[in-house]
């Protein structure tokens, strides 16, 4: 048992509700259970009902054990003064407010329904993917829809977060976040924090500067990215010569990495970091505001084709220094671009939206989100052998969301899907 499959019966009043008691005897009616309260004190506000002869307004607290009262502190607390009723699950305490007055206990265990406990514990021990395996295809269409559509919000609004937290942490400069969110994903997992901590120790406004002399541009970021200390060809040695300048010009030195912060293993050539930061020099090469252009952009098209942009003629040969290609290089890929727009684009988006209170941006993301095709991995073909309909990208991250984020740590109780299961 768990407390908050008892705010679950208590919000949505899935229990015999008739004729209720406090353990005392005094009759309870309920009017209204109330709200549930996400910030500190009582678990649920302004709820109503009648005690005896007597109506009250107040608060709810709920708990496993009466005792779980004093436990927390509650007697002691002036914000649980306000508690008109103690909801519990097993009565083994009478616990007292601040102000010493016996609070009126509801034991919820003797008016729970016991095919619906049954089926909450069915759902906490089943073994399948996901909890509600069973039961999954008697769940509406719209509820599952419903669900997706709050999962891929809250994803959404989670990668926005880390948006957010960059921008703090740069004092508000929008041009040196989305830089930095999207050298970061560039890394595309593996590399994401080695691209990140590149990005931070060359800030844009270098980067801007150089950003028309490509030549410039890749000695500089592959000299700080430390991949100039051992040079293998003739293109390295060029590069490791202006870049030394560089260095010195802009002092360096001090913030350089080294090669061992990169992972090449387990990897395929045209994954491999060079190569990559090759493709975010050519997507950064002519950008001399970047932050306005992904403001600006509105459809996937135009996207896809900013970031799909031309590495050097040394890259189209090359995956690494002194490794050459036995065929020409295409630069980045269909799903790459994608990936960059699903995890770097769309959350800056997101955030900017939310900085500035301006929906449009929301609905920019689940725009282009939803022009592009849905991914497919083992989590979207699982769905799809539950029937529930994946028909782009939107669809995708929504469901990898939900079964993530709900299913895999059995959140069924803060699910609409799991809701309708347990309503049933």
């Amino acid at each position: 048992m768990k407390e908050d499959y008892l705010h679950f019966l208590w919000k949505f009043t899935q229990f015999k509700h008739q004729n209720l008691k406090s353990t005392d005897g005094e009759p309870i009616v309920l009017y209204k259970t109330g709200f549930l309260n996400t910030d500190s004190g009582p678990d649920f506000k302004e709820a109503r009902m009648r005690i005896g002869a007597l109506e009250w307004a107040g608060n709810v607290e709920i708990h496993l054990r009466s005792s779980d009262w004093n436990r927390h502190g509650h007697e002691k607390d002036q914000a649980y003064n306000s508690v008109i009723l103690h909801v519990v699950w097993q009565h083994d305490l009478e616990v007292y407010n601040e102000q010493g007055k016996l609070v009126p206990t509801l034991q919820l265990s003797d008016f729970a329904d016991k095919k619906h406990l049954n089926r909450y514990r069915q759902l906490l021990a089943s073994m399948g993917k996901i909890a509600c395996e069973n039961y999954f295809s008697s769940v509406s269409e719209i509820k599952k829809l419903t669900m997706l559509d709050r999962a891929l919000m809250q994803r959404l609004q989670r990668k926005a977060e880390e948006v957010s937290v960059r921008l703090n942490k740069n004092l508000g400069d929008w041009e040196e976040t989305a830089y930095q969110t999207v050298a970061m994903h560039f890394g595309f997992k593996l590399n994401n924090a080695a691209f990140l901590r590149l990005a931070e120790a060359v800030p844009f406004k270098l980067v801007k500067k150089y950003s028309l002399q490509v030549e410039s541009l890749e000695a500089l970021l592959f000299g700080m990215a430390g991949f100039l200390r051992q040079s293998s060809d003739s293109y390295a040695w060029q590069l490791k010569r202006e870049y030394d300048f560089l260095e010195k010009k802009h002092e360096l030195k001090a913030k350089g990495m080294s090669v061992s912060e990169w992972q090449f293993l387990r990897t395929r050539p045209g994954n491999f970091p060079t190569l990559r930061l090759a493709e975010l020099i050519g997507f950064l090469h002519n950008r001399p505001s970047l932050f306005d252009l992904l403001i600006e952009t509105k459809d996937f098209k135009t996207l896809n084709r900013l970031i799909r942009q031309p590495t050097s003629a040394y890259w189209q040969q090359h995956y690494a220094f002194g490794k050459a290609s036995a065929t020409a290089l295409q630069g980045i890929g269909r799903n790459s671009a994608e990936s960059l727009i699903i995890n770097a684009l769309v959350p800056i988006w997101v955030a900017y939206g939310k900085y500035i209170d301006s929906p449009q941006f929301v609905d920019r993301a689940i725009a282009v989100l939803e022009s592009i095709p849905a991914e497919k991995n083992k989590i979207t073909r699982f769905w799809a052998s539950q029937d529930l309909r994946i028909e782009n990208m939107s669809d995708s991250q929504g469901s990898i969301e939900l079964f993530n984020e709900f299913c895999r740590p059995k959140k069924c109780l803060d699910c609409s899907i799991g809701h309708a299961i347990l309503k049933t």
